[in-house]
């Protein structure tokens, strides 16, 4: 009988921790406002021009970041 039970604890823990993990992964997924476009990773200057020429009077930012 304490076998039984033992395995079923386990397997409460395990969905348990397994739900816990979902939700976290679901709530630092990013949202994107109606209508916004997701950040675009832009791997050389020519296609860096061709975006920022392409959306003349729009906002634009620009990020750089450093992988160290």
């Amino acid at each position: 009988m304490n076998k039984f039970l033992s395995k079923r604890s386990i397997i409460v823990i395990l969905i348990l921790v397994t739900t816990v993990l979902l939700g976290i992964f679901v709530q630092t997924q990013p949202r994107l406002a109606p209508g916004q476009e997701p950040l675009t990773d832009i791997k050389n200057i020519e296609t860096l021009r061709t975006q920022f020429n392409k959306d003349v009077g729009k906002t634009r930012l620009i990020l750089l970041a450093a992988p160290t």
